[in-house]
């Protein structure tokens, strides 16, 4: 089940030009455009908060709650099967679950504590990164999930310690 919906996702890599050109600029470049985006938001509407506090929830959820997964579990990428198509450079850290599916989709549920419309956005644009990496060869399609799970589970724990505890 899911080597068939890597298979499914991966196998439309190498086949039309700008359709991996899409997809490498969502894997590699989006994750910062959205970032940037994020910061002139926060600076137009003079609240850093709305900068720092989603910077925050993707820093801990990448670098907190995948450091402690990983510790207990390590998965290869899709990238070490003779038949994947890789667009990109592939990571040395784990597969599972994927640091940037846990990165961009921290920022982005805990941007639904400030605006709506914004969050949403994020989380269409957070779905494009996260089957883009799987399109491009480094992601079987649970890590994305494991991710977003992530992100979540670190948007609403740094909320908390930031609302409740600190401020």
């Amino acid at each position: 089940m899911i080597f068939s919906v890597f298979r499914n996702i991966n196998r439309f890599a190498s086949r039309s030009k700008l359709l991996d050109a899409f997809a490498v600029f969502c894997a590699k470049y989006l994750l910062y455009l959205l970032i940037a985006f994020l910061l002139l938001d926060a600076v137009a509407v003079h609240n850093w908060r709305l900068f720092f506090c989603p910077l925050l929830s993707g820093l801990f959820a990448a670098f907190i709650i995948n450091n402690i997964i990983y510790i207990f579990y390590k998965e290869h990428r899709p990238a070490k099967l003779e038949s994947t198509k890789i667009l990109i450079s592939v990571p040395k850290n784990p597969s599972f679950p994927s640091r940037h599916a846990s990165f961009i989709f921290g920022m982005s549920f805990y941007l639904f504590f400030y605006s709506m419309p914004l969050a949403v956005f994020f989380i269409a644009c957070s779905c494009f990164v996260g089957i883009s990496r799987v399109f491009s060869g480094v992601h079987w399609f649970h890590d994305i999930l494991a991710g977003a799970f992530v992100g979540f589970a670190s948007a609403l724990i740094v909320y908390g310690l930031l609302n409740h505890i600190i401020l």
